[in-house]
Parts: structure tokens; sequence; C-alpha cells
């Protein structure tokens, strides 16, 4: 039978604390012959027997709390390599060089140039990433420095995507530890740590440090119509180049370190790297086997390669080395591949010791593979498109978020829409609530690129459903220029609104530009100037620059002279920082198409005022040449008693 009553509401042991304390007090008062002794006693005992049970409970539940950090932290470093027990081990201790290729040729550590860069960024508590080709000796360097400038700290290796993000969504940060994050591509996407969890590591005193090979940076690098959520994460990191070619002072340090001259000459010849790390014995390999030493255990290795190289950066499954090995073999050695025993012996080949450390194809868990990254480098550099059959079965096989990473290196890398299409489609239909949109967005944006103009709408209009923080904004802004391009403005102005709503960084700002421009081309000077205003009050680089200068040119349409001389000089700061943004990094997509819609934006923008001419100067120092051009009084002036600006005055030419 179920107790009822004080003793099952009540621990047991604070109620016998309580009776024995009354009575003890009660006889020491007793003794003491105070007055009314028993009876305060015992209105301290009700009042003690009310509340203490509350008191204990909201202890009992703060100390309940701190059990489960620690046991969700101890949960957490359990994905870390080398934490035992839930403590980690320190810089010293662990072993980061884990995934560096093991020495074949040993030589003395050579110091690099940018190790004094990287040094500066870590004491300084900035996250860095080194950026280099296979065997270039990021992971050396990294560990190297390290261990001389945080040997005793505590170090976290995760090895796996989850290890730090769900650290981080349980509200438990590490704090003055050093996080190791080589090779960060395995570790970013879906699942895997966030930017903004990466920057509050940051900001909680750790040290992060993260390696990417070339390529694979590359391949995450945004284009005008997709930017990759791994690459917000990037962006939080301090970037730092490993270049091949040693310096003259690394040759000088390698001249000390290393005396024979012949060894001298291989290294200037094949890379530090390469040298120590057997890299011509892995092109040896391949080149041996595209002579056709062993066509399918060759092809196999390509197939891995081809797994990786179409975006996707998790080991490939053994069950699909078959299927993306056929297309590069013969006819031949098709019928080959389904022989089981001429299968293993490829494999075999495919998977046997160059040397004690290091195979083209390396086991990864069970029944899966990684390709060795220096011999994935060979292959990517042979620049071969992707065969026809292998996009299907690798559409089949990814993952959600993977797909979108195909889609994007079928379009930008391989030049194939519709394979791009294709994978977008099955991404837009997965019900991912991150994914879905983004691959909606995206589609949209590349079925409005090949002329799908119904298509594009249905796209973006799921995006825009979705609610999504990101991508529905975006969806918005990209809707309201298709609808404005069909001449729909009252659609567009509907998507144009909705993104400014959103106040979304980069859809909202841009929208009120591109509100502007439509509200002027329909004659609506006063909805016009209040959009540009709102660009301007964006600080958004692109769209406050672009929307003060086209204010500025109204303004002095209708002779608001001083008002347009300070609207275009604060346009042109904006102009400035968009500038410093293409000189820092001319390849960037994002800068390229802030640019020309600057170009075109000025262009559209002075047709509709009627200057004679106005052209965009090179280095954006424009107030001379705006105030010059304010001053002239050019027949061909509009006639602006036909534009709207909403105050009921006549504003004839200035």
């Amino acid at each position: 039978m179920r107790r009822t009553g004080l003793r099952s509401r009540w621990p047991r042991w604070p109620v016998t604390v309580a009776a024995v304390g009354v009575i003890a007090a009660g006889g020491i008062a007793t003794v003491a012959k105070w007055p009314h002794a028993w009876w305060w006693l015992t209105m301290v005992t009700v009042v003690a027997a009310t509340v203490m049970p509350l008191v204990l409970t909201a202890l009992s539940q703060t100390l309940q709390r701190h059990r489960e950090i620690g046991q969700t932290a101890r949960a957490g470093l359990q994905g870390t390599t080398g934490a035992v027990g839930g403590k980690l081990p320190t810089v010293g201790t662990a072993d980061l060089e884990t995934r560096v290729h093991q020495t074949v040729l040993p030589i003395p550590y050579i110091h690099r140039d940018e190790e004094e860069v990287l040094r500066a960024h870590l004491r300084a508590r900035r996250p860095v990433l080194l950026i280099g080709s296979s065997m270039v000796g990021k992971t050396k360097m990294a560990a190297q420095v390290l261990a001389e400038e945080f040997i005793s700290w505590p170090v976290a290796i995760p090895d796996s995507k989850t290890a730090l993000a769900e650290m981080d969504a349980k509200d438990v940060t590490l704090q003055d530890s050093v996080i190791w994050l080589d090779d960060i591509n395995r570790l970013i996407g879906a699942g895997g740590i966030t930017d903004g969890a990466l920057r509050r590591l940051a900001t909680s005193g750790n040290v992060i440090v993260g390696t990417i090979r070339a390529r694979a940076y590359d391949q995450l690098r945004p284009s005008d119509q997709l930017r990759l959520p791994e690459w917000d994460v990037l962006c939080a990191f301090e970037h730092v180049f490993l270049r091949r070619e040693l310096s003259q002072r690394e040759q000088e340090r390698l001249a000390s370190a290393v005396t024979e001259p012949d060894i001298q000459a291989r290294i200037q010849a094949v890379g530090l790297g390469e040298y120590v790390g057997a890299a011509r014995q892995v092109a040896e390999a391949l080149e041996l086997g595209a002579a056709g030493t062993e066509p399918l255990g060759y092809a196999l290795v390509v197939a891995a390669a081809d797994w990786n190289r179409c975006g996707i950066s998790r080991p490939i499954p053994a069950s699909l080395l078959a299927p993306l090995a056929r297309p590069h073999l013969d006819n031949k050695n098709q019928t080959r591949l389904d022989d089981r025993d001429a299968f293993n012996t490829g494999l075999a080949w495919a998977t046997r010791d160059i040397n004690p450390n290091v195979a083209l194809l390396q086991p990864a868990g069970t029944d899966s593979y990684n390709v060795y990254d220096y011999a994935l480098d060979l292959v990517s550099a042979q620049d071969r498109p992707i065969p026809d059959g292998s996009w299907d079965v690798l559409i089949a096989n990814a993952e959600p978020a993977e797909l979108v990473n195909i889609g994007y290196g079928a379009e930008f890398t391989y030049n194939r829409a519709e394979i791009a299409a294709q994978a977008w489609r099955k991404a837009a239909s997965c019900k991912d609530a991150d994914i879905t949109p983004l691959a909606a967005l995206v589609l949209g944006r590349l079925l409005r690129d090949e002329g799908d103009a119904p298509g594009a709408k249905e796209a973006f209009q799921q995006a825009i459903d979705s609610e999504h923080a990101n991508a529905a904004p975006l969806a918005s802004l990209d809707l309201g220029r298709l609808l404005g391009d069909e001449g729909d403005g009252p659609g567009a102005k509907e998507a144009f609104q909705q993104a400014i709503d959103s106040e979304h960084a980069n859809a909202a700002p841009l929208a009120s530009l591109d509100l502007g421009l439509l509200l002027l081309k329909e004659r609506d000077a006063r909805g016009a100037m209040k959009a540009f205003q709102q660009a301007i009050d964006s600080e958004h680089a692109n769209a406050a620059g672009l929307g003060g200068l086209v204010l500025g040119l109204l303004l002095a349409a209708i002779g608001d002279k001083p008002g347009a001389k300070e609207t275009i000089n604060k346009a042109i700061y904006h102009l400035d920082r968009l500038q410093s943004m293409l000189e820092a990094d001319k390849d960037a997509p994002e800068v390229i198409e802030a640019f020309q819609q600057a170009i075109d934006a000025q262009t559209h923008a002075a047709a509709l005022v009627n200057f004679e001419s106005i052209v965009l100067p090179k280095n954006w120092e424009t107030e001379r040449a705006a105030s010059s051009q304010m001053d002239e009084r050019h027949s061909g002036r509009p006639d602006l008693n036909e534009l709207d600006t909403g105050d009921g005055q006549d504003h004839g030419p200035a």
C-alpha cells in the first residue's frame, strides 16, 4: 500500500534532524531557564517544518543540475580523442599529429614563416584556419606552435561532427581549452558545429585551430547562387594560407637543418611535405594503376575520389565502390568487376600499404573507405568529369545536406545544371527543416537563370512558406526581382516588403534598394525616397551606398543641392567600403555581384533622372565629379512635375 502523509512527502532525514534538534534545544533552554522556551521552540519548529522542505528541494534541484552538467560534459568529452573519464588530455600529452602524414624520410622540423602569424592570432584568442594543399605541413606546423605556446592546456579533439555541437546544444561550454579541428571539413555541415557556437567557444577564452585542404576549402567557397552553411563556419576563423614553395628564409633554415645537397635539391623539387610523406610513392602507384597494372584497383580509387570530388566528405560505403568504378572501366573489366574474386584482388591492390604508413584506399570504420588525401588531390588535378552514370548513384545515396553540396559542385564545378536541379529537387522534398528551404532557394535561382520562371516562382514560394530565418527572406528578395522583371509591380512590391519586414541582414537592405528602384520606375518619387532612406539606414555597404547615390541624384534633380551633396558624400563612404571588400577578395562572388549591381543601379538611376552622362568612377572618389554634375544645368533635366514627391508642391528644375 502506498504511504501518505508527512513521511511520504518529506525526506526522512530532515524530519529526524529537526526533531532531534528541537528536543536538544529544548533541553538546553530548560536548563538555562529561558522564559517561554518551549513555546518559542514549538513555533520555530512549525516554521522550520514548513520552510525546510522548500529550501531543501531548491538545493536538491541545484545540485542535480550541476550533476547533469557534469554528466553532459563527460559524455561530450567522450566524443573527443584522448578524453578519459570525462577529463581532457593536455596539449603535451595528446597526440595532435594523429592525422599527419607519417614521415618516411625523417628530417628535422623546418620552421615556417607563417608560424608568427599563427602565434599572434592564437595569443589574441582568435580562431585560426590553416589552408593549404595536402602534405604542405598544416597539421605539423599547428601542432608545433600549440606545443610551444599552450603545452599545459587541456585539448579537445572532436572525432565526430556531433561532439562539440551536442555540448553546445546542452549549454555546456568548454573554457580555457585548446579545440583542435584538424581537417575541419569532416566536422562541419549538417549536425556539426555552427558558426555561432564556434564564436561562443572563442569568447570563452578557448584557443581554436582548424586545418583544411585547399581544394576542400575551394569547394566550400560561395558562388553568386549559393552560400553553404559550412562557409559561414569557416568565416568565423582568421585564414592563414600555407604555401608549398619555401621562402628564402625557409630555404635558409632548410640548409641549416639538412646539409646533404642532394636531399635539399629533392625537397626543392617536390616540396617539403611531399618529400617526407611518400608523395612520390603515391604518385607512382597511381601512374602504374592508370597504365593498366591493376585497372580494377585503380578504378576503385577513382570511384572513391569521385565520391569526395562531388562534395561528400564522409567515407565512401564499400557497397558503392563498384557502381562508381564501373564507368571508369572498359567492357572487359566491367565484366571482371562483377567477379567477386577479381573485385577483391582490385580492392587488395587499392588498400595495400605503399609503405608502412600509406595506402591509396584506407579503411574507415566498418565497410567504408577514405581515399588518401594526397591521392585525392592528384586525381582531382586531372579535372576529369564525373561520369553521367555516377551522378545518379551519388544522388541516390546522398544525405540531404550532401545533396545541396552535390548540386553546388555539379553546377559550378562541372557545369551540369540539369544534375544540380536533380539534386536540389530531391533535397527540397526531403522535409528537413534547414536543408529543404535552402535547396528550394538555390533551385529557384537555377531555374530562373535557365529561363523556367514558373518553376523558379514555385521554388521561391516553397522557401518563403518555410519561414526559415535565412532562406525565406532571400527567396522573397529573389521572387521580387523575378516578378519585377516580368512587369508584375504589385507582386514584386509585396515580395520586397516581405523581405524588408524580415529584417534579414542582407535581404532586407537589398530589398529596400530594389523596391526604391521599382517605385522610381513607377514615378513614385516619395515612396522611392523612403525606400532608399531605409537602405541607407541599414549601413549595408552595397545597399546603403547605392541607395544613397540614387537618392542624392533625386535630391539634386529637385533642386536640393545641400541635401544631395550630403547624401552622396555618405554614399561614397559606403561605396569605399565596397571597394575595400573587392580589393580584399577580388574572387568573392558576392562582392563581384555587388560591384556589378552598383554599375547597373547607377546606370539605371542616371537614365531615370535623365542626366547626360554619369559614369561609375574606378575608385569611387566621386565627390568632386558628383558636385560638378549637380552644378551643371542640363536642358534635358526631367520634368519632375510628373513625379509624385508626395508633398503637393511643384518641383521644377533647379
